[in-house]
């Protein structure tokens, strides 16, 4: 971690194998003052903060041999890592959101600098990366915060994208430029095609039940009109029973009004809309998200 942590180290100072710990002994003459020197120590990155001397013994195959131990504790900079770090990938999201302000005609120049910032976001984390030491833990608080400015970088790239989608999807809307669905066209075919093989199967059953009955009855059949109109001359057709559909067709129909409901509640009437709902939404989410981050490096 980079915003609030201290390193600790060690080093070893053992003796040659040849003499173990029934030969001889080692120890500390003054304690922790026999190391002097420390308070003076200038690093680029560290600050000293503790230091303590401690005896132990090296166990080998060949046996228990004498050592003695100085343990240091290291805390970074946070300035250095200011200055080297946080402010250059804080001014990359910055710069990735002066896209918001471009005409979203201008393809080539916000392509330009979305893939510019994270081009550059990316050479920024692993310069980071290689030179910090190796801790163990495997993500830092650095780290974290790289992650979170790569993808508020990446997200205004992907802004531009949905942007310039609504754009195109809402002026063939304008013009009335509809494209029709295969699918649906197709769906609608499949229904009336079994309608009709119904209807005309079904009338053949009655046309044919009619002419047995003509046969064996030799009574005159008299139809009755029933009228439509206040003269009564013309006969009013009733209409044909609705025909079953099969259930495949049915959960189809269902899911695509679902469908088109999630996306009719998503549609935005004016695509320039989502460049002046970012110029407000990025900063201010970017703002919240390092509040919390350096309150939480920090105080915890």
């Amino acid at each position: 971690m980079v915003a609030n942590m201290t390193q600790q180290g060690q080093r070893e100072f053992e003796t040659d194998r040849g003499y173990n710990i029934n030969d001889l002994t080692f120890h500390w003459t003054r304690g922790n003052e026999s190391v002097s020197g420390l308070d003076t120590l200038k690093l680029a990155q560290y600050t000293v903060e503790d230091h303590y001397t401690s005896v132990s013994e090296a166990i080998y195959e060949t046996g228990h041999y004498p050592k003695l131990v100085f343990h240091f504790e290291l805390k970074r900079s946070i300035l250095y890592f200011i200055l080297e770090t946080y402010v250059p990938s804080s001014l990359l999201v910055v710069l990735s959101w002066v896209s918001f302000w471009i005409s979203q005609s201008s393809v080539p120049a916000r392509i330009c600098i979305g893939v510019t910032t994270v081009l550059t976001m990316t050479t920024l984390m692993m310069g980071a990366r290689t030179s910090l030491p190796n801790a163990n833990c495997f993500i830092k608080a650095i780290d974290v915060y790289l992650g979170i400015c790569f993808s508020f970088i990446f997200g205004a790239l992907i802004e531009y994208a949905v942007a310039h989608f609504c754009t195109l999807t809402y002026t063939e809307s304008v013009y009335g430029h509809h494209m029709h669905d295969p699918f649906d066209d197709e769906m609608n075919g499949i229904i009336t095609t079994i309608a009709s093989n119904s209807n005309r199967a079904k009338r053949r059953k009655e046309a044919n039940a009619a002419a047995n009955a003509a046969g064996a009855n030799a009574a005159p059949v008299e139809i009755a009109l029933t009228p439509s109109s206040p003269s009564g001359s013309e006969p009013r057709l009733e209409a044909p029973p609705e025909v079953p559909r099969h259930w495949c067709f049915t959960v189809l129909a269902v899911l695509r009004k679902v469908l088109r409901r999630a996306i009719n509640c998503c549609h935005i009437e004016n695509p320039h809309y989502i460049d002046n709902y970012s110029r407000v939404t990025f900063p201010l989410s970017f703002v919240v998200v390092n509040l919390l981050y350096w309150t939480y490096y920090l105080y915890f």
